[in-house]
């Protein structure tokens, strides 16, 4: 009997173990879409609902306030990205004036609601990002 009372304990401690993951799980785009400041900074990214060319892509820019204005950039030029949204994954195609180059970048989000934004860099997860939505 006390066998039986033992290995119970240990897979009732095992399950609330795997069950206690820290972290938010669910992601939603329509979080992510609108203006966001990066906190500190005149950093601001704007993730639109505008479909990008690729299916399950959409558009998004980014500018500093001090340098340039929204409308300042070039349409789908400098400062624009195609964003896709997967899970906890972030992915931004960063788009040039000529078309020279894609650049993607992957990050991976920590926090996501309709006001805060956190994220870091796919591998440094160090170097983690906050955004206020305006």
């Amino acid at each position: 009997m006390k066998k039986l009372l033992y290995v119970a304990f240990i897979a009732i401690v095992g399950i609330c173990l795997v069950s206690c993951e820290k972290g938010q799980k669910e992601f939603y785009l329509s979080d992510l879409q609108g203006e966001w400041v990066e906190d500190g900074t005149t950093h601001h990214v704007r993730f639109t609902t505008e479909a990008a060319d690729e299916p399950n892509y959409f558009w998004g820019c980014e500018w500093g306030v001090d340098d340039i204005e929204y409308e300042d950039l070039v349409y789908h030029g400098n400062g624009w990205f195609k964003y896709n949204l997967n899970e906890k994954n972030l992915l931004e195609v960063h788009m040039m004036d000529y078309g020279w180059a894609d650049i993607p970048k992957q990050y991976i989000m920590v926090t996501l609601t309709k006001s805060k934004m956190t994220f870091y860099p796919k591998d440094f997860k160090k170097e983690k990002k906050n955004f206020t939505k305006l």
